[in-house]
């Protein structure tokens, strides 16, 4: 297998998690089709800003700041849309637009990144990238998502941009080269986990928040 065949399973391999195993289990609570349309609109997104921040400095903490401005503000306007905004599956969106826009950055970064073989170690760290980016992208989707149907449109925002401004700061320190392969790995390993507790705030605090009473009991009934 090709190194890029290998980069793109790498690249989409949390993003298919996130699909079937969270977004699955919400699967009568919002329409499939305006769903596969953001996870779409997510892939276009992340190959578009995958092509620009090849041209950008990441460990720059300033423009890595900008780049994480600019995709969450690209994620609220969306999701402020007529058919998103105030409709209690707009968090569901948020978080499918979420899956698809880092899977596709991380395959742009690593498609051309000019690889002729990829070793165990080099696979470890994209996929780390990977778990990183599409963890944190789909949680502050859900997050937006969750603000633009309760009304809380720019609290939620914030919250958001902080989050994925806090994540961004550490994806700078791996980007920037400044540290150690030992100190890139540790510091892709703490925004592991940072990630990982960040998504099991929204499975098991937003999404639940998400779902009307009323059309919980009238799905189980």
């Amino acid at each position: 297998m090709n190194p890029q065949s290998i980069i793109a399973l790498i690249s989409f391999a949390p993003a298919l998690f996130l699909l079937y195993f969270v977004l699955g289990e919400y699967d009568p609570y919002f329409k499939h089709n305006k769903a596969f349309f953001m996870i779409a609109f997510g892939l276009l997104v992340g190959l578009i800003i995958g092509f620009i921040t090849l041209y950008f400095p990441l460990g720059d903490l300033i423009w890595m700041l900008g780049i994480v401005l600019v995709l969450e503000l690209i994620k609220f306007v969306m999701l402020l849309q007529k058919p998103f905004r105030l409709k209690h599956d707009a968090t569901f969106y948020g978080l499918a637009f979420g899956i698809g826009l880092p899977a596709m950055m991380v395959f742009v970064y690593g498609y051309f990144s000019g690889l002729l073989d990829i070793s165990i170690k080099l696979a470890l760290f994209f996929s780390l990238v990977s778990y990183n980016y599409t963890m944190v992208h789909a949680s502050t989707g859900s997050l937006i998502g969750f603000g633009c149907y309760r009304g809380e449109f720019w609290t939620w925002f914030i919250r958001a941009f902080i989050i994925s401004g806090v994540h961004g700061s550490l994806m700078a320190i791996v980007w920037a080269g400044d540290v150690s392969e030992t100190g890139q790995f540790a510091v892709l390993t703490l925004g592991a986990v940072y990630a990982t507790f960040l998504l099991l705030y929204i499975v098991k605090e937003i999404l639940p928040r998400t779902v009307p009473k009323k059309i919980k009991k009238k799905v189980e009934s």
